[in-house]
């Protein structure tokens, strides 16, 4: 069977989803500031074991990537 499709796209329809986007992205960054803190608050027997978790971590944060100051 064949079909027509119609996209309509409207100003109000991006806005309404950009501020939904902003907002889910809100929040999982308050999700991971959350989880790094505790992440920061852990003890670790090595170096290598910080960094393992660390990696863990990044890998459960989609939007997000952990970035090294030194």
């Amino acid at each position: 069977m064949r079909q027509r499709w119609l996209v309509i796209e409207s100003e109000a329809r991006k806005e309404s989803d950009l501020k939904q986007l902003e907002k889910r992205l809100t929040k999982k960054y308050t999700q991971a500031q959350c989880q790094l803190r505790k992440l920061c608050q852990q003890e670790f027997v090595c170096a290598e074991d910080a960094f393992n978790a660390a990696k863990l971590l990044e890998i459960q944060l989609p939007f997000h990537q952990l970035a090294s100051k030194y």
